[in-house]
């Protein structure tokens, strides 16, 4: 069995269909992909089929019943089919939709070192491999530039190796003020 980051109580059903409910209590922001553009939703409650979505009336005029949707909730991703609206609860609009897919999680690499074996891990899209990535390319970037073959030529070299000779100079006098 699955673990959810959510809590559910049974809801009592109002909808007089023979799926069984139950209201999430907890984290319950999920986003919705229509056309595209990803839509802030709330899960409302869930069931063996599917979820009721709560939604303000701004995204829920966006959606249309018998559509497919790509629904991301606690660490998952699905296509889901928009099945109807339910009436609003405090203005707030439902819609119920049934899950007619769920993708598997998506497969990366683990950072690892140069010459070392890494792993596979399953995780969703983060943005740190990509903030890693230019980190790097700025890294290598600035060391080319303060080569002395290339840094010369453009004129870079002697002023990196001055702003790394002023750094290294005021670090050393920090480190020397605290162990004093």
């Amino acid at each position: 069995m699955a673990e959810y980051s959510y809590n559910t109580v049974p809801t009592p059903n109002e909808h007089k269909d023979n799926r069984f409910r139950c209201r999430v209590l907890g984290p319950s922001r999920a986003i919705l992909r229509a056309g595209g553009r990803p839509l802030n939703v709330d899960v409302r409650e869930t069931s063996g089929t599917g979820f009721t979505l709560g939604m303000p009336r701004r995204v829920a005029k966006k959606l249309r019943e018998g559509k497919q949707y790509e629904l991301s909730f606690d660490d998952r991703r699905m296509e889901v089919i928009a099945e109807q609206f339910l009436e609003p609860v405090d203005g707030e609009h439902r819609l119920e939709v049934t899950t007619h897919f769920e993708y598997e999680p998506k497969e990366r690499w683990a950072f690892r070192l140069p010459f070392t074996r890494g792993r596979r891990i399953a995780t969703h899209d983060s943005s740190t491999n990509k903030t890693i990535a230019y980190g790097g390319f700025v890294l290598v970037l600035f060391c080319t530039m303060a080569l002395p073959g290339i840094g010369e030529d453009l004129g870079t070299a002697p002023r990196i190796h001055k702003a790394i000779k002023i750094v290294g100079k005021n670090l050393a006098e920090v480190v020397h003020e605290i162990r004093n």
